[in-house]
C-alpha cells in the first residue's frame, strides 16, 4: 500500500470513527447506554455491523476509546505545565481544558454524567493532581502525604470552578472563571508553606 492511500484509509478510518462516536452520543441524549442496540447504532451512523465490527467489539468499547483518547489529550496540556509560573499556567490550563471538551470533544461532558462509577473523574482528577504535585514540590521542595492532601485540594478546587463555570450556562465566562481559579491556586500555593512546615 502506498502512503497516499495509507493516508486516505486512516482519514476514512477516523471518519468512520467520529460518525459512530457522534452517533451513539446523539441517540444517549435520549437513552440510557445499556438500551442502546448495535443495529440502532448503526443505522444512526450510517456504517454497516460488518463496519462497525472492524473497529469495535461492543458500545462499551467506543466509550473506552473516547475516554482513552481524552485523558491522553488532558496530559499533553498538564505536560506544558510550567510550576514556575503556576498563576498564569493554571490559568491556560483552564482555558485549554474548556476547548478539549468544547472544540474537541464536544460531546464528551456526557460520559462524565454517565461515568457511574467515577472512573473517568478520578482519571482526570489524578492528571491535574500531577500539576498541583509539581507546583506545591516546586514552592515547598517537600513531598510526602501532606503535599499531596495540599495538591489534591488544588485540584479538586480547579475541578469545582470548572463544574461551577459549566453549571452558570454562560453567566460566567470561560476567562473569569478560568482567573478565579488561578488565583485561588495562587493563594493556596503561597499558604502551602504554613501546612507543610
Amino acid at each position: 500500500m502506498t502512503s497516499s492511500a495509507r493516508h486516505e484509509t486512516d482519514k476514512r478510518v477516523v471518519r468512520t470513527k467520529k460518525a459512530i462516536r457522534s452517533a451513539l452520543f446523539r441517540i444517549m441524549e435520549n437513552k440510557d447506554i445499556a438500551d442502546i442496540t448495535i443495529s440502532e447504532l448503526t443505522a444512526e451512523a450510517n456504517v454497516n455491523r460488518r463496519t462497525f465490527y472492524t473497529h469495535y467489539r461492543n458500545i462499551t468499547d467506543i466509550l473506552t476509546e473516547v475516554e482513552t483518547d481524552f485523558v491522553t489529550a488532558l496530559k499533553q496540556l498538564a505536560d506544558n505545565f510550567d510550576p514556575q509560573n503556576y498563576e498564569e499556567s493554571t490559568y491556560k490550563l483552564f482555558l485549554e481544558f474548556d476547548k478539549l471538551i468544547s472544540c474537541e470533544f464536544n460531546f464528551y461532558f456526557h460520559l462524565v454524567h454517565v461515568d457511574m462509577r467515577g472512573v473517568l473523574m478520578s482519571r482526570l482528577k489524578s492528571i491535574i493532581k500531577r500539576s498541583a504535585e509539581t507546583i506545591v514540590e516546586y514552592i515547598s521542595r517537600k513531598r510526602g502525604s501532606d503535599a499531596t492532601i495540599v495538591a489534591a485540594y488544588i485540584s479538586g478546587g480547579f475541578f469545582n470552578v470548572y463544574i461551577e463555570y459549566i453549571n452558570s450556562d454562560g453567566a460566567v465566562t470561560v476567562e473569569h472563571a478560568a482567573k478565579v481559579a488561578s488565583k485561588m491556586v495562587s493563594v493556596c500555593v503561597k499558604n502551602a508553606g504554613e501546612i507543610l512546615a
